[in-house]
């Protein structure tokens, strides 16, 4: 039985009770497309059907990236991928403070196995989170006191901020901290940014909510959110609105999305019997002219080149 809870703030947290999976251990690595400039991306299952978000990047030069990494449970999942590639990490790159995406992140640095030589994300204030979500406070103290432990290098991004991942593969931040987007607080201050190289461009959202990306939109260039390949913000139910994935133009869709969620199932029960907002999501994909869903929950840890 996989027990979920929704919080008041519209961040999502799931535990299971299952039988830890076999076959996940070894990362399925495609024999890479020749050509220069450019990445692999992984997107990665959704382990023991938990709603967790994690990503692994490779540039073609050979640097390792991570985004966000998933739930605590991944941590040793996520150990195996990164050395399977050479076990260093280049760029952590860590949306927002909630388990479902920095539990690895936590673990990985407590285990000491894997080198990171440099974290990029967003900082919030300690006494904004408090004020705001609080439920998220202590989690954030922990997040931000371990961040600043680290012997490595530490970036905080704002708005606007361009950074190198590799040879041709840039990061370029279209959304940070939004201040004045106090519901769904920490959602709405998502780490928003695309990572583009001379092939292809893909949107990341974290868990931007619906008054973050209104806001996002209202303030930024319309061309800068256009991308090739979105990911659905906050595992594609209760995100951002359908105005905003229509900004996007996007042909791809990435669901970090365990199965019993895209199918909208209330506590193991039937098809579409839950209180979740992935149907709504799904039409609005196939309305938009989405030419494939890649989802986390149905496709396992996937290869996309």
């Amino acid at each position: 039985m996989v027990k979920k809870v929704l919080g008041a703030f519209f961040f999502l947290s799931w535990w299971s009770c299952s039988i830890t999976e076999t076959g996940h251990d070894v990362l399925d690595i495609k024999d890479f497309p020749n050509r220069s400039e450019d990445f692999s991306l992984w997107q990665m299952a959704p382990f023991r059907e938990e709603v967790q978000m994690g990503y692994l990047l490779r540039t073609d030069d050979g640097k390792i990236i991570v985004i966000d990494g998933g739930g605590v449970v991944t941590a040793p999942v996520l150990e195996g991928h990164i050395a399977q590639l050479g076990g260093t990490v280049h760029t952590w790159i860590l949306t927002h403070p909630h388990l479902d995406h920095i539990g690895a992140f936590l673990e990985v640095i407590k285990n000491q196995k894997i080198e990171i030589k440099r974290t990029v994300h967003v900082s919030l204030p300690e006494a904004w989170v408090q004020k705001n979500e609080s439920i998220t406070s202590d989690l954030h103290k922990q997040y931000t006191n371990a961040i600043s432990s680290m012997n490595c290098e530490k970036i905080a991004m704002k708005t606007g901020d361009t950074l190198s991942l590799g040879k041709g593969v840039q990061l370029r931040v279209i959304g940070a901290f939004n201040e004045s987007v106090v519901q769904n607080a920490v959602n709405n201050s998502s780490m928003v940014f695309r990572v583009e190289s001379k092939s292809k461009s893909v949107l990341f959202l974290g868990d931007l909510g619906i008054a973050g990306g209104r806001t996002l939109l209202a303030n930024v260039d319309p061309d800068l959110v256009k991308a090739d390949y979105v990911q659905m913000a906050h595992h594609g139910q209760h995100g951002v609105d359908r105005d905003f994935y229509k900004a996007v133009s996007a042909k791809y869709a990435l669901w970090p999305t365990p199965k019993w969620l895209w199918e909208n199932r209330a506590d193991g029960q039937g098809y579409n019997t839950g209180n979740f907002k992935t149907f709504e999501v799904r039409v609005w994909m196939d309305e938009l002219g989405i030419k494939k869903n890649y989802v986390s929950g149905l496709d396992g840890t996937v290869q996309i080149d």
